[in-house]
């Protein structure tokens, strides 16, 4: 059985592909980078949670679901809202609304939690102090990409 997917085969194809590829594993690297210094920078504050949704978001394999929290907070004597619930620019999103609702147990409108503000972005301060895989997998699409156009290239 002979297993054969045909890549981009013009130039500029290919250039297209390969710049889609490096802006996409850019991002995914970009991604990481921001949760990392998030999480390992984070001072605690009391914030309070205003309110709480679950947002459907469409896929390519199928529909997922993103907790999502708006609170305020003070850091150093400024007044800030936030909607972040996991630290980064990628949302963190779930197969089932049940799951993502999980998520926000604790997070009550009304209730006074704890968030973490990032010193070097205040105004980007998040509820739940956990990294994702989700930077990773962006990463892994554009190198997928990458690899896809320089073989084509390669081929052409």
């Amino acid at each position: 059985m002979e297993f054969n997917i045909d890549g981009p085969s013009g130039t500029l194809q290919v250039a297209l592909v390969l710049l889609v590829g490096l802006g996409t594993f850019g991002y995914g690297g970009y991604g990481y980078a921001v949760q990392s210094a998030a999480v390992g920078s984070a001072q605690t504050v009391d914030a309070t949670v205003v309110t709480t949704t679950v947002e459907t978001v469409e896929q390519r394999r199928g529909t997922g679901y993103a907790p999502r929290a708006t609170f305020n907070y003070t850091y150093d004597g400024r007044r800030y809202t936030s909607a972040n619930v996991y630290p980064g620019p990628l949302a963190r999103e779930f197969d089932s609304e049940a799951a993502a609702r999980a998520q926000l147990r604790g997070y009550e409108p009304g209730s006074t939690v704890t968030a973490y503000v990032p010193p070097e972005s205040p105004g980007a301060a998040f509820l739940r102090d956990e990294r994702s895989d989700k930077p990773l997998f962006v990463m892994g699409a554009g190198a997928v990409l990458v690899v896809g156009a320089v073989g084509s290239f390669l081929r052409g």
